[in-house]
């Protein structure tokens, strides 16, 4: 793309970010040409107003029970104030009880490892899937493992609402009526799905009957997506206990009847199919190209019909795009975005800054360490990964 011949013709001037699963891509276009910067940030406008959505450890470890959860937020980026909305019980619950019935233990530091192959190991993983507007979908993973006691693995997956942290069921969402009209779908969905794999033909065919026994449908167990801008919602049946433990079965996804909220999200989302989105404007329209061989890399451009810019690559798909120009933002959540995106580059341990000398004074190189708990997105415990 760098070798190409430049379109002929002024660029489109437009401002805006572009969201993949895990990162924000800050786009400005003018008459300087364009340019891209990135950061690791997952952001959701909740009531016009960018919020960051983070997750932080609650590391509660001892040497020889690990005891590692986690906890969703959302921080408002003008006031820098930050919310819980979601937090592991379970995990926490059995580190208390460990706490009561081991008064003689004592909890690892933040610099200690612990045992290698301790005998209690609890770990929880959140994982924030999408956002639509004031929602956001997520997945919970648990894995449990107790030395000569009990083992569960299991796995969840639902919709919250990112202004107060309530669970919420397709009717919540898209009205009464919709979820009757769903959920019978996907039962029989999963009904057909089962049916399936229970007839399976072959050496497998007593394991897939003997996993199947630990799944079972539960009308909470969904996410909100959209194809084409058309809202949908996907129900993913959840497995706990035996060789299912920690697993989803995703049912194909549902359409659903668009709710008023949906007005405010529509344009952030991409028209047509997955391998080519498009976000058309005014005088000219955004394009993502999905690599189809590989899936993860996304291709983006500006076009008018006969002239086409190039804007860069990024990881794809691309989730959302938020335009900052029509609406223009306010100078307040302009400077707050300026701000999020220069801490994001602090949230590396490898990120090292270089000040350029002074008269009569040496260079110096600095190292910043990541501070607060968003720094855990990108630094998790040694031991935990080592007892996962």
């Amino acid at each position: 793309m760098a070798c190409a011949r430049a379109p002929q013709g002024a660029v489109p001037r437009t401002e805006f970010l572009v969201a993949n699963e895990d990162s924000t891509f800050w786009v400005t276009a003018d008459a300087r040409g364009i340019r891209m910067r990135g950061a690791p940030l997952v952001l959701a406008r909740v009531d016009n107003r960018f919020s960051e959505l983070y997750v932080a450890d609650d590391d509660r470890s001892y040497y020889e029970a690990v005891f590692v959860g986690q906890r969703l937020f959302r921080r408002d980026l003008i006031s820098g104030d930050s919310a819980e909305l979601l937090a592991d019980g379970e995990v926490a619950g059995m580190a208390e009880r460990f706490a009561r019935e081991h008064p003689e233990e004592r909890p690892l530091a933040a610099d200690e490892d612990g045992a290698e192959h301790p005998r209690t190991s609890a770990i929880s993983e959140l994982r924030v899937l999408d956002v639509h507007g004031p929602f956001a979908s997520y997945e919970h993973l648990t894995d449990i493992d107790v030395a000569g006691g009990s083992n569960r693995h299991a796995a969840h997956r639902g919709v919250i609402d990112l202004r107060s942290g309530d669970e919420l069921t397709v009717g919540d969402l898209f009205g009464d009526a919709e979820e009757a009209r769903v959920v019978p779908l996907a039962e029989a969905a999963w009904r057909g799905v089962r049916d399936s794999l229970q007839s399976t033909a072959g050496a497998r065919r007593e394991d897939a009957r003997n996993a199947l026994q630990h799944f079972d449908f539960n009308a909470g167990s969904f996410t909100v997506g959209a194809l084409d801008r058309v809202p949908q919602v996907q129900f993913a049946v959840p497995g706990a206990g035996g060789s299912a433990g920690g697993l989803t079965l995703p049912l194909p996804p549902l359409p659903v009847a668009e709710a008023p909220w949906w007005d405010a999200v529509v344009e952030e989302l991409p028209l047509g199919p997955p391998s080519m989105g498009r976000w058309p404007r005014e005088r000219f329209e955004l394009v993502a190209r999905v690599d189809t061989a590989s899936g993860d890399r996304a291709t983006l451009s500006l076009r008018d019909g006969t002239r086409e810019w190039p804007i860069g690559v990024v990881r794809g798909p691309v989730r959302r795009i938020f335009w900052l120009d029509t609406p223009t933002i306010a100078r307040a959540q302009r400077q707050a975005l300026i701000r999020a995106f220069d801490a994001a580059a602090m949230y590396s341990e490898e990120t090292r800054i270089v000040e350029a000398p002074r008269a009569r004074g040496p260079s110096t190189v600095a190292r910043r360490e990541p501070r607060g708990a968003r720094a855990t997105v990108a630094r998790r415990h040694s031991r935990a990964h080592r007892a996962a």
